[in-house]
């Protein structure tokens, strides 16, 4: 039969009655005729059928059959049909004979749309069965078309991201958990269902459930096999893996599994080790599971089985079992059950056409390598009707025994991911939003979800970490940042810097010759920075705080407006606030402007310093020993505090060496000065000035010292007013003494003893304009030369070895008479000493009636205890310095109880701070959190 026979045929409309396949398009029926089918299937991938069909129509557009429903119907052994459905994804017009059209359709499974649709986006704490939903959700002819039928339940992945089409991204993850899938067409051929599962035990059997075996002779035998075969693939004996949890650094997670025994004479050295990347895994069983997969996918591609059959129920998603084969007639049943893991249909249908043009992309030349490979089987895949037309049907057959788990092969990799810029973001109002481990959340900008969208936690890389040291400067809400991705997993990301953009502008800009480190204030408009100005001849650093404008400024000290270089104020440094401060270093302090020799110099280098209290302790044992001599005060005891303090400025301390246990590269050995005792010394060689608007404190429990190489100067406004316990002692060895009162009077007192003015020369008592008045209440005595006038007890003696001479115009010598002299009262007084105590305890209360004990410096002792108030005060004490003993605090100790654990449900938690919005935080670092407080007594 020719063409015209197969137009007229098709005229007549009984052209599909009793054919091995028809087909349904939407051009309408008897329109699309199928003339030969080649289709593949795949468990774990999709299929792909393709149909060569011819028609009468020649205005058919291909366009019209695009993403369009047809549906294949295969001939059983029983003549009833099975359908095959799927959507058209490629339309091809073949060539025209005559009237007569071939065209050519290639349609698969809705999945097929998944590769046209490509996405960015992330999915937080959710299972792969949710995601999948979401991603299937998203295409039209998906919808109610799907069913995840696993028997182990995927974990929630608290992080995973899709940068790919679709395609890739379910595939990929169902063959990390193992799934696999297939496809049932339903029994009126208008739609098919995706199944995933993850057992091959839920397969369903074909129909019928038994294939025999028969070797191919002269005639067809319907649902048979002739040729089955085995295959074994070499494959690696064992699997090891190990991944790093950041979370716990220090516990190796590391697995190890070896293939089943019976994989033969395997060479045992053909281990495959992997790191699978970071934190793959919470916990072991979910380790075990992921190296066992890998394992399950060698073993199952490591024994395959071949087949060629004449059989239309053979197709992938079901199992069948197989009889009469001489090789497994002494097998088990279960090992006789095989499920298809692949099938390739080649079917001419029995058209009554004869041989037709060959057309470029049809499926002649290839039906025809498949006849011409099996010609001596010819006859077992002929199939004629009544009509003498004859077709062709034979399937291709790739399975496994059903016992021994099916893994699809890893062959959807993840995206390899580069280097991305997102912005840092947190709930609510929060300017820094940060954890424990000072991780951040951020929204990639290709993100497209509502509201904050932020990732999960991500780990910064700082320039330096370290248990409890390093550098810390978290990103805040609105900066951008670098993200890379470890190992270019899509679901690892980790923040490795930042940068500024034209919201976030740097500090410092332009000019490129500012550089440091700024902060701002939570919440204000404060901040911290330490900048490093290196401007030619001008290299100067400042360390700046707004809070109280403190600073240090180092270097060529100029001011500063943000980015604005101003004016000249000095070199060198310059430490200053507006609050308060304070300068404190337990073992010593320097202060000096002598100049150091070079970078060098030792950091307590006070040679000149100590020259000069030398020369002044020289200068006052000189005065002391002459002074002594002259019967003045002896300078010894301040003398002693001066030599004291001098030799407390000279020590000698060696560098230290580590020894075998450290490590100093050869340097920081030898020795340098230090200061014995924690003293302040202060010099300088052009002068030390003290100067306030107020008054000027100096207080030391022993000497002051005041030594001056030439003249000691002193000048008050109003008075010079000193008040000495013990005595006053001026001594001048030179030029004399002067005691001068411009105004007012001259009082000298002994209160309590004699005054005595003794003079070399001459005593003189001069009164320049009155008198000279001299009183005493017990006598006066004037003598000289043995001669004395003595006026004592209302008398005058006047004695004289020698001659008395007495003149004056006139002298009288009348009765007796006196002139009574008032006399001051001179006041009595004594110093009293007092000493305060007071106790408190650590958190600053009293502690009262506590014992305590008093010792001061000449060896007196006072005891008692102190009142309800923890105060005491002793009265009369000695003077100088003392020690105070305190005994123990009299108080009870009441021990504080624990209270009850208090129960805290991760759920519950989780969910109160989802309602606070902190959508950030998931199961897994809340996790992290709750593992910091186990062991804690008060929390459950």
């Amino acid at each position: 039969m020719g063409a015209q026979d197969l137009i007229a045929l098709i005229n007549s409309g009984l052209l599909q009655s009793d054919r091995i396949v028809k087909l349904d398009t939407p051009a309408g029926p008897n329109v699309l005729l199928p003339h030969i089918v080649v289709g593949t299937a795949r468990l774990g991938g999709n299929f792909e059928i393709t149909v060569d069909v011819v028609s009468l129509q020649d205005s058919i557009e291909l366009k019209s059959l695009i993403a369009q429903p047809v549906t294949l119907w295969i001939q059983q052994s029983d003549k009833t049909y099975r359908p095959r459905h799927g959507y058209v994804h490629t339309a091809r017009r073949l060539g025209a004979d005559g009237r007569l059209v071939s065209l050519q359709l290639i349609f698969s499974s809705w999945l097929h749309f998944l590769k046209f649709r490509k996405d960015a986006r992330i999915f937080q704490d959710q299972t792969v069965e949710a995601i999948l939903e979401t991603v299937f959700q998203g295409h039209r002819q998906a919808v109610g078309a799907y069913r995840i039928e696993v028997s182990k339940p995927s974990p929630a992945r608290s992080f995973c991201v899709q940068y790919e089409d679709d395609w890739n991204f379910v595939h990929r993850l169902m063959e990390s958990e193992g799934w696999f899938y297939y496809f049932e067409h339903a029994d009126d051929g208008k739609s098919h269902t995706l199944v995933v599962t993850d057992d091959l035990y839920s397969l369903k059997p074909l129909e019928p459930e038994q294939v025999r075996f028969y070797r191919a002779g002269v005639t067809r035998q319907p649902d048979a096999l002739v040729h089955w075969s085995g295959t074994r693939t070499l494959q690696s004996t064992s699997y090891s893996t190990t991944t790093f949890d950041y979370k716990n650094p220090e516990a190796r997670k590391e697995k190890s599994f070896p293939t089943v025994a019976n994989q033969g004479e395997l060479p045992q050295q053909a281990e495959v080790y992997e790191y699978t990347g970071p934190y793959t895994y919470l916990d072991d069983d979910r380790g075990d599971r992921l190296t066992k997969l890998k394992l399950e996918e060698w073993e199952s591609r490591a024994k395959r089985f071949h087949g060629i059959a004449s059989a239309p129920s053979i197709d992938v998603g079901g199992w069948f079992s197989l009889l009469d084969h001489p090789e497994h007639d002494g097998d088990s049943a279960e090992d006789r059950k095989f499920a298809v893991v692949e099938a390739t249909w080649y079917i001419r249908n029995n058209l009554p056409v004869g041989e037709t043009r060959p057309y470029p992309h049809s499926l002649d030349a290839r039906l025809a390598e498949v006849r011409d490979a099996h010609e001596e089987s010819a006859p077992a895949f002929a199939v004629n009707d009544a009509s003498g037309s004859e077709g062709f049907f034979l399937v291709e057959v790739e399975a496994q025994r059903q016992k021994v788990p099916f893994r699809s092969p890893f062959e959807h990799r993840k995206p390899v991911m580069h280097l991305q810029t997102a912005t840092v973001v947190g709930p609510g109002n929060e300017e820094v939003y940060t954890d424990s481990l000072n991780r951040i959340l951020v929204r990639m900008h290709w993100d497209r979800r509502e509201g904050i969208g932020a990732t999960c936690w991500v780990r910064v890389s700082y320039s330096d970490t370290g248990g409890g040291y390093g550098s810390v400067h978290v990103p805040r809400v609105g900066e951008e940042v670098t993200i890379e991705w470890l190992g270019g997993d899509c679901d690892r990301p980790i923040a490795t810097g930042r940068v500024y953009n034209g919201a976030t502008q740097p500090r410092w800009h332009s000019n490129g010759i500012l550089s440091g480190f700024s902060s701002k204030e939570y919440g204000g408009n404060g901040y911290n920075h330490l900048v490093m100005d290196d401007a030619t001849g001008q290299n100067r650093l400042q360390l700046f705080s707004s809070q109280g404008s403190s600073m240090l400024h180092l270097g060529y000290l100029i001011t500063q407006d943000g980015n604005v270089r101003g004016s000249y104020l000095g070199s060198g440094f310059d430490l200053r606030t507006d609050a308060y401060g304070a300068i404190r270093a337990n073992r010593g302090l320097f202060l000096t402007t002598h100049p150091g020799s070079g970078a060098a110099h030792q950091q307590l280098e006070a040679r000149q310093a100590q020259q000069q209290l030398t020369s002044a302790h020289n200068l006052v044992e000189s005065l002391s020993d002459v002074g002594s001599q002259h019967q003045a005060e002896s300078l010894k005891a301040g003398q002693d505090a001066l030599k004291a303090f001098t030799d407390a400025t000279t020590d000698n301390v060696q560098g230290q060496d580590q020894g075998s246990g450290g490590r100093t590269a050869g340097g920081g050995t030898g020795a340098a000065n230090a200061f014995k005792k924690p003293i302040l010394l202060a010099t300088s060689p052009a002068g030390i000035a003290l100067s306030t608007q107020r008054s000027v404190h100096l207080g030391a429990d022993e000497h002051v010292n005041v030594v001056s190489g030439q003249s000691t100067h002193i000048a008050a406004g109003k008075s010079l007013l000193a008040s000495v316990a013990e005595r006053i002692s001026l001594f001048a060895q030179n030029a004399g003494m002067k005691l001068f009162a411009a105004k007012g009077k001259v009082e000298i007192q002994a209160q309590s003893d004699n005054i005595e003015v003794t003079a070399q020369k001459t005593v003189k008592v001069l009164s320049a304009t009155e008198k000279v008045e001299v009183a005493a209440s017990q006598g006066i005595l004037l003598t000289s030369g043995g001669a004395y006038i003595r006026i004592q007890g209302g008398n005058i003696e006047i004695h004289a070895p020698g001659k008395i001479d007495i003149k004056g115009a006139q002298h009288a010598f009348a009765g007796p008479t006196s002139a009574p002299y008032d006399l001051p009262a001179l006041p009595k007084g004594d110093l009293h000493n007092k000493l305060e105590l007071n106790l408190t305890d650590d958190n600053l209360k009293a502690v009262p009636q506590a014992p305590y004990k008093v010792v001061f410096e000449n060896g007196t002792t006072l005891a008692g205890k102190l009142d309800g108030n923890g105060h005491a005060v002793l009265r009369d004490v000695p003077d100088g310095t003392a020690k105070v003993f305190f005994g123990e605090d009299a108080r009870p100790f009441t021990p504080q109880p624990v209270p009850a654990p208090t129960e805290l449900a991760q759920p519950d938690v989780l969910k109160e701070l989802h309602a606070a919005g902190h959508k950030g935080i998931t199961e897994e670092n809340l996790y992290s959190l709750f593992n910091k407080f186990s062991g804690r007594p008060d929390v459950k």
